[in-house]
């Protein structure tokens, strides 16, 4: 901790002097912009002039595969693309055997790609400009995903070969998701990459929340789907998966327009339809119960954020 007395400087004013480490880690000189925020009553944050030109900072991270499960280094190599690595280096004895799998895990994040490999290790290096990507379109994309998502689940209660394009649709909604997770949290992380997406705190947690309750929806689908491919009956698992849609579509509505009564309508169906989706065989009963509370919470979301903003 750095402690500065104030100076008064004319009538109004007060001053303090910036540590010079301070200064010469950001290339600072007499003339050059501070900004100041006031994160709430009692914290002044200052950041650097950001320049137009300045090039992202990079993280490198070595991983090893040997005496490994294939999914805890999945969750490692996941780690690693959220908190930011550029450079993801995979090292051990195992690396020739484990490839393939390597490689397909790599498949699942958005500009990760394999740079070098070598009888030991495995280079993956990230290509994306964060400053090229827009947060909103990438939850609009997750959206529409989900949405094609729901057209063949629902065809597929009478098509079950639709299942696999179901499955296919949920790995890109994963792929956008991660892509999510690394760009929100990045913005906590660096006040640069905050200002560039023009994003608050409450915007993040806002875009937070909603970015999970996708995903678990999308990942809700595709076990539906699965379970109904084997279940031999289905009386009424078609109308109401088309209801569970509909009230996907209304709150997504809701949330892009900020319909607050429309949220409020979606939520006060929930009660009745998860009663009727009851009747339905045990599985399907707890994935539509599932995707109903998760419709729900996005109408919760939308309800909350209206009720700040009318304040």
């Amino acid at each position: 901790m750095i402690i500065r007395r104030l100076v008064k400087a004319g009538q109004a004013s007060h001053t303090i002097s910036l540590p010079k480490d301070w200064l010469d880690k950001h290339k600072l000189k007499k003339g050059d912009l501070v900004y100041l925020y006031e994160k709430d009553d009692n914290e002044l944050l200052i950041t650097p002039e950001s320049k137009p030109d300045e090039p992202m900072p990079s993280k490198e991270i070595t991983i090893s595969v040997d005496n490994k499960e294939l999914s805890s280094l999945q969750r490692e190599i996941t780690s690693a693309y959220i908190n930011n690595y550029g450079t993801i280096t995979l090292i051990g004895e195992s690396i020739t055997e484990k490839t393939p799998q390597i490689r397909k895990m790599l498949h699942d994040f958005v500009a990760l790609e394999v740079a070098d490999q070598t009888s030991k290790s495995i280079i993956a290096k990230d290509l994306l400009n964060v400053k090229e990507i827009s947060v909103d379109k990438t939850v609009r994309r997750m959206d529409m995903l989900v949405r094609s998502m729901l057209q063949d689940s629902i065809k597929a209660v009478e098509e079950p070969g639709l299942a696999e394009s179901v499955s296919m649709r949920d790995l890109e909604v994963n792929r956008a998701y991660f892509l999510m997770m690394r760009l929100l949290k990045s913005t906590f992380a660096s006040r640069k990459l905050a200002e560039i997406f023009q994003l608050s705190n409450e915007k993040v947690l806002n875009y937070y929340y909603l970015t999970i309750n996708l995903e678990n929806f999308a990942d809700a689908a595709k076990q539906a789907v699965e379970l109904i491919a084997k279940e031999k009956k289905k009386k009424n698992v078609k109308e109401l998966f088309k209801e569970v849609e509909k009230g996907y579509l209304d709150v997504m509505k809701a949330y892009f327009t900020k319909d607050k009564k429309l949220a409020d309508s979606v939520a006060l169906r929930r009660a009745d339809l998860v009663e009727r989706i009851g009747a339905l065989p045990v599985g399907i009963a707890q994935l539509f119960k599932s995707m109903v509370t998760l419709t729900n919470n996005i109408a919760r979301l939308v309800i909350d954020e209206e009720t700040q903003e009318g304040k």
